[in-house]
């Protein structure tokens, strides 16, 4: 009976013992998980601030494109007016000059 209980006694320290272990293991594994979370959490935070600024930095190269495009769209289209005006003109210096040769042939 006594070698019973003494036997007990020793699961009971054994059991005491990984019981033990096993809250100091879980105390660990608890931390290492807050740390993970913590980490995990300044991660998502710094992928937001370089999100936001990528999104700003596109959309500044976007508005420069933009004025640019814009910019030598309006060159173009004021050098295409030039150029009808030019032609326009050429036009009607050809047409006042076609109208006076059938004059000119006749009075020769």
């Amino acid at each position: 009976m006594e070698n019973q209980l003494e036997q007990l006694e020793d699961c009971i320290k054994r059991l005491v013992i990984h019981f033990n272990s096993l809250l100091a293991e879980k105390q660990q594994l608890t931390q290492q998980l807050s740390s993970v979370k913590e980490e995990m959490q300044q991660q998502n935070e710094k992928f937001q601030i370089e999100r936001e600024r990528i999104r700003n930095q596109h959309e500044q190269e976007k508005l420069h494109l933009q004025e640019s495009m814009q910019t030598t769209i309006d060159g173009l289209i004021a050098e295409k007016n030039r150029y009808t005006s030019v032609i326009k003109a050429s036009s009607d210096e050809l047409q006042q000059l076609l109208k006076r040769l059938p004059k000119a042939q006749e009075e020769s």
